[in-house]
């Protein structure tokens, strides 16, 4: 007698089967829409406020669409940030600006009392006994006057030499009077640059304010500088 064989349960397909498959793709359609609108919306808003409020606090960047750095005049800068902050941003603007120029790693930028300090030795300038700015260096420092042109605070210039006697070519009489012209050739550059001259002040201090020890050449050489400081109305010395 034929065994007979077992007959396999009929499957009838689900009509509604597809729906798993097009609820996934539209899920995910869905959070590629959302993943495209909040990235849209960060590029227009959240990188905008990001931009301006890092220009607020350091005055440095331009909140447009380039990724290059530029300099930017500072609106309410002084209100935001303290005396120190504001010279902390200004020394890495003037880093900035003179970044690959004649005066790149020439002007020693340093902070004392919330001043800015911007010091250039006599010899980068300046031949010996002259009053004549070294040609070649007035396009970084027109670069830098166009920086504190755009900065707030005063600008005081301050020539400073040391105790040695002038060179026999020299047409000043002695080194204060030496210290004074230097000063007003880098005040003068900063004034065509841009910077408003009831912001500038100038002083020629002589030998009177030595940084180092007269004692050695390397100490008469730094010594022998121009400060181009940077100050508030109110720290002035």
């Amino acid at each position: 007698m034929t065994r007979k064989k077992k007959q396999e349960p009929e499957f009838l397909p689900d009509p509604e089967a597809w729906m798993t498959t097009f609820a996934d793709l539209v899920s995910l359609m869905l959070t590629f829409f959302i993943l495209l609108v909040s990235m849209s919306t960060l590029d227009k808003t959240g990188l905008s406020d990001i931009s301006t409020s890092f220009r607020k606090a350091v005055s440095v960047l331009n909140a447009g669409d380039k990724t290059e750095i530029q300099i930017i005049p500072p609106i309410e800068l002084q209100r935001m940030i303290s005396p120190r902050e504001l010279m902390l941003a200004m020394r890495q603007n003037s880093r900035k600006v003179l970044q690959d120029s004649t005066l790149d790693h020439k002007i020693n930028a340093v902070i004392l009392n919330n001043r800015l300090i911007l010091r250039m030795k006599d010899a980068v300038l300046f031949a010996p006994g002259q009053a004549k700015l070294n040609t070649k260096h007035r396009k970084a420092l027109k670069r830098l006057a166009q920086m504190l042109a755009a900065s707030p605070g005063n600008i005081r210039v301050e020539g400073h030499s040391d105790t040695s006697k002038l060179p026999a070519n020299s047409p000043f009489p002695d080194p204060w009077a030496l210290s004074l012209a230097r000063a007003a050739s880098v005040l003068h550059v900063l004034e065509r640059a841009g910077v408003n001259p009831y912001r500038l002040s100038i002083a020629g201090y002589g030998p009177s304010r030595p940084v180092s020890t007269e004692k050695t050449p390397f100490g008469r050489a730094r010594n022998r500088r121009v400060d181009i400081v940077l100050y508030e109305n109110d720290i002035a010395d």
